[in-house]
This record gives structure tokens, C-alpha cells and sequence, in this order.
């Protein structure tokens, strides 16, 4: 199913993955007047029974929040013979996002913009622990990614039902923006059903190797709790601390907060989360049809008496839509006996129906009522980042390496930016054939001859493709 979005909001869009630096100013005085918004949330929490509700919530949310920082090669231009080409640059920090623990094994959540260019991602949790995660898979098309830390004791989130929201129903939003690490702040459900365009026109940074999603999925809920860069991936929580959505993006013409945040709704995200953890990827219905929400100028056009539903604006030929007798101009207005208001609402429904089985959908037709039977094929979306196996994960050795067993192989599965091993050019992938002229066919074999060598000059032979090796000299730190 892909939507439109004739209707492009003004304002300036975007993730809010952390990228600039902030600036404080202490000690001054005769600043700018404090923000109304946040002034009338403060006064109205000190005045209601949610302020006590504030507290108990981010207690029993903020020890499944996580700080993520990403490491990894930006993408640059250079001119070739052959014209311009893009090339990788030097691994270094990449910014910052948050995320949260969602199983007690550490699966961790968190947006795909987040973690799109890593190469490295380091986790910090609410105890100050820090840990290495592996990207399990991402789906641009919703912007969710699932990360995963080694362990079996983690604090998992409470995960609530993001259907059941309605608006001025208090919230707080966790994580860890502009570098603050577990920040909280409060807000309210200023909306839901939001359908923005930013993921499908390529406003989630979705830069180099991820195209804007042709089947972008929006339905985000909106809140005017405060959300900056570095929010990313963190949740959104109702006074239960039970968690409602993923912050994910912000509306503003600074690119900092301005009275309006967008969170996946947690329904939605789980649904993806379960699926990449499971396949890789996300399987979700497909209709074959263009969407648009309908204004007061459709409905006349439509003869719906007063705007509702969704505008049918496209129809592929040969889709599951188009078998069913769905046409240009239809207006869906119900999903097997649910209402529908929005592209976005619409996605959604159609998200969580089962593969492989029929949805009827209501539509009005210039005025007449009709229904559609449809079998949604299969779309998938996802992308499955390709690691070294990890059944005997080290921590990086003193040359700046991590490795991992593979039978009777040893992999290198990370290499620590601006190290002796990165310098030299090892690479994350590559397998030790022997380090000190020494084979190496275990991890323990490997770390008794880098003991020996102590800081003497180090020599490996490592295999770069199947039958091609190459030897690298350097000198550890």
C-alpha cells in the first residue's frame, strides 16, 4: 500500500537523532520569558492528582531506558574518472539516540534513523552499565530497529495498548536528548492518527543506503511533552508508566523543540518488533493503492456530505485492490467493521490484520455505499544488517579488536574507531588466520600470543575474501 500526501505540512520535520551541540548560558538574568507551554504544564501538574502520577510512572519506566551512541563510516562524494561516486569515510561517532528494553534477554527498541550508519553501537543503561549491542534488524518503512545486548536479567519496559489513547490523556516522554541522559518530561495526547509524509519523503535523514520507503506506515501519535534530538527511540509513557508509543520525530522550524513531538504508537512498533526479531523483516498486508486523507473540498467532489474516510488516489494494476473492484475516486471509510478517519488510522488496521486472510472494506462511491472484498498480498520491508556470529562474543582486546568463535575459526566482529587495528586496516568480518606467525584457531590461542607480545610489534595474517589473505603490521598502543 503506498499513501500520498498532497497536503505537505509548512513546518520543518524531522528525527530527532542527536547531531548538534547545545549551548548553556548560566547566571544570566532578564532572559527570554519562560515558554507558556511549559509554564501552564507545570502549573497544571502542581495543581492535579497526575503529579504524583509523574513520579511513580517515570520510577517504574526510566530502568528500561537506554542512552545509544552510534559509531560508524559518513558517507561523502568524490569525484572519480567515472564521475562523482560515494565513498566511506573514517569510522567516528556517529550521534546519539535512546532506546528501550522490551525483554528481559535484552532486546532492545529504538528508531532505524538512530542506527541506520552504524557500524558500532554502544548501549548505556539507567544503572551507568555500558554495553556493546548488535543491530538485529530495521524497517525504514516505520522507522523502528531492534537492537540486542547479551545477558538474561534486564529490566523489560511495560508495554501498554496505544489504541486505547485519547486525547489530553497525560504522558511522559523519557530519554536522553541533546546528551541529557534520562531526562523525563510531561505532556499531554495533543492528538493521534497523525499521518506527516516525513518517512515516505525522506525527512527521517533516510540518506545513502536507505531510499524513503515506498510503502512508508505513519500513524503517529502527537503529545507537547518536550522532545528533542537524542529523544529518539525512547519511550513515550502514560501515568502507569506502561509505554504508548516511540518518540521518534519532532515538528519545528529550529530543529529543536517548538510544542510538538510525534511518537510510533507502541501497538504498531511492537507488532514490528516482534517480526523483525522473528524474520529479519516486516510482513504486512498490501492493497496496491494510493491514500490520501479527505478535506472539505473531497467530500463535496465525493458527495460524502462532510469529510471522512480515505481518498483512494491511485490504483496499481493487477493489485489486490484493483482485483477486488477498488477504483480511483472511492473514499474507504471502514476496515471489517471499524471506522477509518486517516491514512495513517487506515495503515494501521491493515497492518494487524493476519497474513493470508480477507478484509472487507467499506466504501463510498460518489455518494453510494459498497463494500470490497480483498485479499492483501504480501508486502515485506526491513533490512538485516550482516554480523560475524556471536556464540563466543569477547570484549576488545588491548589492540582495539572484538572477536568471536566460529567453529574453528576466529572472526574479528568489531574494531574500536581510531585503535592501532583500525589505523592499520583491520576490518570487522575478517578472519585471523594466524597473528606472530602463530595459527590461530581459537579466541584463547589468540589472546595468550597478544599476552606474549606484550607491546612489541604485532603481525596478522587475516583472510579477506575466501582464498585471498593479506598480512598487516602494526604497532599496539
Amino acid at each position: 500500500m503506498n499513501s500520498t500526501h498532497r497536503r505537505s505540512p509548512t513546518r520543518v520535520l524531522g528525527g530527532v537523532a542527536a547531531g548538534a551541540l547545545l549551548t548553556l548560558t548560566l547566571g544570566t538574568s532578564g532572559g527570554d520569558p519562560e515558554d507558556e507551554t511549559s509554564l501552564r504544564i507545570r502549573e497544571a501538574a502542581a495543581q492535579t492528582p497526575a503529579a504524583d502520577g509523574f513520579q511513580r510512572a517515570a520510577a517504574a519506566a526510566l530502568p528500561s531506558v537506554v542512552y545509544v551512541q552510534t559509531e560508524g563510516r559518513q558517507s561523502r562524494i568524490v569525484l572519480t574518472p567515472q564521475g562523482p561516486a560515494r565513498a566511506g569515510g573514517p569510522v567516528q561517532p556517529l550521534g546519539s539516540g535512546s532506546g528501550l528494553i522490551f525483554t528481559p534477554d535484552g532486546y532492545i527498541m529504538t528508531n532505524n534513523h538512530v542506527v541506520r550508519q552504524a557500524e558500532r553501537v554502544t548501549v548505556t543503561m539507567y544503572d551507568r552499565r555500558q554495553l556493546e549491542a548488535r543491530v538485529i534488524a530495521r524497517d525504514p518503512s516505520t522507522d523502528i530497529a531492534v537492537l540486542k545486548v547479551d545477558g538474561e536479567t534486564f529490566p523489560a519496559a511495560t508495554l501498554g495498548r496505544s489504541d486505547q489513547l485519547s486525547q489530553g490523556q497525560w504522558v511522559l516522554a523519557l530519554g536522553s536528548p541533546l546528551g541529557l541522559q534520562f531526562t523525563v518530561t510531561a505532556g499531554i495526547v495533543s492528538a493521534t492518527g497523525r499521518s506527516l509524509g516525513i518517512i515516505s519523503q525522506g525527512g527521517m535523514e533516510q540518506t545513502g543506503a536507505d531510499e524513503p520507503p515506498a510503502a512508508a506506515l505513519e500513524d503517529f501519535i502527537q503529545t507537547d511533552a518536550a522532545i528533542n534530538p537524542g529523544n529518539s527511540g525512547g519511550p513515550l509513557v502514560d501515568l502507569n508508566g506502561a509505554v504508548i508509543g516511540i518518540n521518534t520525530a519532532i515538528a519545528s522550524p529550529t530543529g529543536t523543540y517548538a510544542g510538538y513531538g510525534f511518537a510510533v504508537p507502541i501497538d504498531l512498533a511492537r507488532l514490528v518488533a516482534e517480526q523483525l526479531i522473528r524474520y529479519g523483516e516486516v510482513r504486512r498486508p498490501y492493497l496496491g493503492v494510493g491514500l490520501d486523507d479527505v478535506d472539505q473540498l473531497d467530500a463535496q467532489v465525493y458527495e460524502l456530505g462532510a469529510p471522512r474516510g480515505v481518498e483512494v488516489t491511485m490504483v496499481e494494476t493487477g493489485s489486490p485492490a484493483d482485483r477486488a473492484g477498488v477504483a480511483l475516486g472511492d473514499v474507504i471509510v471502514g476496515v471489517d467493521g471499524q471506522a477509518v478517519a486517516s491514512v495513517g488510522e487506515l495503515q494501521a488496521r491493515l497492518a494487524a490484520l493476519a497474513l493470508g486472510r480477507t478484509t472487507t472494506l467499506r466504501i463510498i462511491r460518489y455518494g453510494r455505499e459498497v463494500t470490497a472484498t480483498v485479499e492483501p498480498s504480501v508486502r515485506r520491508s526491513g533490512v538485516r544488517p550482516e554480523q560475524a556470529p556471536a556464540a563466543a562474543r569477547q570484549g576488545p582486546t588491548s589492540i582495539g579488536i572484538g572477536v568471536a568463535q566460529q567453529g574453528n575459526a576466529v572472526l574479528i566482529t568489531a574494531v574500536q574507531p581510531y585503535s592501532a587495528a583500525n589505523r592499520a586496516g583491520l576490518i570487522r568480518g575478517q578472519r585471523i588466520v594466524s597473528v606472530n606467525r602463530q595459527a590461530i584457531s581459537t579466541v584463547a590461542q589468540l589472546e595468550q600470543v597478544l599476552r606474549r607480545s606484550n607491546s612489541d610489534p604485532v603481525s596478522f595474517v587475516v583472510e579477506i575474501a575466501p582464498g585471498r589473505r593479506a598480512i598487516v603490521n602494526f604497532q599496539p598502543r
